[in-house]
């Protein structure tokens, strides 16, 4: 048995029991099954029950936010913007986008296969495994989950141990017949996680700690498991001279201190252009010392989940502590699970705090000189997952962004890229590779089938047999003709070799006869 426990009163609040092997192989064997039901089953069909997933988040958004908090310990307010507004957007963009997204596709023939049609199928992989972190619990599982169930998927949602919502998603499973075949859970550790890969999921979507995600792919690689993995980061905020300070100021300390610091996107490494840098960071210390820590609608920064998260945080201080850092406040806990919001000068490579995750309400403010200076200090980090730019200067904005390694840009604002279900979400690096949301994501939760269709009845192809130096010379022809620079005489030129070869394949028909 797992106990699951409140993070900010301690107290236990229920228990889940490890998945035996028997409940492994049961789940797998629904979800085989469940696959095979839903290969017939249509696009419109499946977001159709989408829409009651919506209705059931709207219905039930109190009761909802209740156990986030209480499993979670974070505030009110991030658990509503991290979890349920942004599961419901991304359930509106599937019912909105995934019939176009999904369809066939029909795609250029070349003149060289002339009176043939090409087409691309988008089909679901099978069965997917989700396996889901403790920060998000509702909406990195439910839109795993759903993107994969639009694409025609079933799915197998393996919980954090941490926050797994149970019955949470076994409800959403029942609001259709559809559903019910398609979405099963499965509660456990890492243990039970490496028991599901060892059944062969067709396809597993994993979001994690870096230490965990490389566990995911070794175990996949020799199974062939291909993997969509959105890993760790240390997120970067890069803040120009001619920037609006009031509101970068502001993004910032929302940016490092929403969900307590424990989101991927989090802001974990902040550079100020030395001009601005001391008024800044002057600012910055009074927007920090003005958060209020609780769970409540006012409180805006809750606690921090994990006992193992409290000490990898209060560690990283410590060692920045103890190799020369200046911590202007905070730099411990605050109690009731909390940790108090840390600003912290003078941060070398030598520290843990520089180089690592730390997922925690904690920034290292670091100045810069030129664009050139922090783009090669920002492309150091062995990260890239999103990263924010602020200037009032569109050239430089956008010569930071192509500059910059990562995999999500936000221009003058913070953290927002995954907030539009349109944009692909993924990272670079050790931040992982795949891409959740959008067209991208979804097609990921397919595999792509090429299709070529000729009705041509009674004529051979040039390239059969038999081979001939005649062939050989008009394929030749038919080659420079194709890659000559368009207008009447390479039309002209086609037609020519076109004849010759229909000539020279009736000859060989004839032959044949």
């Amino acid at each position: 048995m797992i106990d699951i426990i409140n993070p900010v009163s301690e107290k236990k609040l229920y228990s889940i029991e490890e998945a035996s092997d028997a409940d492994i192989f049961a789940a797998f064997a629904k979800a085989r099954l469940a696959s095979d039901e839903l290969y017939g089953s249509t696009v419109q069909e499946r977001t159709r029950d989408i829409l009651r997933v919506i209705q059931y988040l709207q219905d039930n958004e109190e009761r909802l936010l209740d156990r986030i908090v209480e499993e979670s310990g974070r505030s009110r307010g991030d658990a509503m913007l991290s979890d349920m507004v942004q599961m419901l957007e991304d359930c509106h963009w599937l019912v909105e986008n995934a019939a176009r997204v999904l369809a066939d596709e029909k795609v250029p023939t070349p003149i060289t296969l002339f009176g043939k049609k090409s087409h691309i199928y988008h089909e679901a992989r099978g069965v997917v495994l989700v396996i889901s972190p403790w920060n998000l619990p509702l909406a990195i599982a439910g839109t795993a989950a759903l993107f994969a169930f639009a694409a025609g998927n079933a799915v197998i949602i393996k919980p954090s141990e941490q926050t797994p919502m149970k019955g949470i998603f076994e409800e959403i499973s029942k609001l259709s017949p559809l559903l019910s075949q398609a979405i099963t859970v499965v509660y456990g550790s890492g243990e039970t996680a490496q028991k599901l890969i060892a059944q062969r999921p067709d396809f597993i979507s994993f979001t994690g700690s870096v230490r965990t995600g490389k566990k995911i792919l070794t175990q996949a690689a020799p199974l062939v498991i291909p993997v969509i993995a959105e890993l760790g980061s240390k997120d970067a905020m890069i803040v120009c001279d001619d920037a609006d300070i009031d509101r970068a100021v502001g993004a910032a300390a929302w940016g490092n201190m929403h969900n307590s610091g424990q989101s991927c996107t989090a802001i974990e490494r902040l550079y100020v252009q030395s001009g601005i840098y001391d008024e800044f960071v002057r600012r910055l210390k009074a927007a920090f010392e003005k958060v209020t820590l609780g769970t409540g609608p006012d409180h805006d920064m809750g606690a921090i989940t994990t006992p193992f998260q409290m000490d990898i945080i209060d560690g990283q201080i410590r060692d920045a502590r103890e190799k020369g850092a200046d911590i202007i406040c905070g730099g411990e806990p605050a109690g009731h699970g909390g940790y108090k919001p840390t600003i912290v000068l003078n941060v070398t490579d030598k520290m843990r705090l520089a180089t690592e995750e730390t997922f925690g309400p904690v920034v290292p403010v670091y100045a810069f000189g030129t664009v050139e200076e922090v783009v090669r200090l920002h492309n150091q980090c062995d990260f890239g997952l999103s990263t924010s730019v602020w200037t009032t200067d569109p050239a430089i904005a956008d010569h930071i962004t192509r500059a910059v390694v990562t995999g999500c840009v936000n221009i003058n604002n913070v953290m927002l890229t995954e907030g539009n279900a349109n944009l692909p979400f993924g990272g670079v690096k050790y931040s992982g590779y795949g891409r959740m949301k959008g067209a991208e994501g979804l097609l990921g939760m397919t595999r792509s089938k090429a299709v070529l269709v000729d009705n041509t009845r009674g004529k051979p192809e040039p390239n059969w047999y038999p081979y001939s130096q005649e062939k050989l010379s008009l394929m030749s022809r038919l080659m420079r003709a194709v890659t000559s620079p368009a207008g009447p005489g390479k039309l002209f030129a086609l037609a020519r070799v076109g004849l010759a070869l229909d000539s020279l394949l009736k000859k060989d028909s004839e032959l044949d006869t």
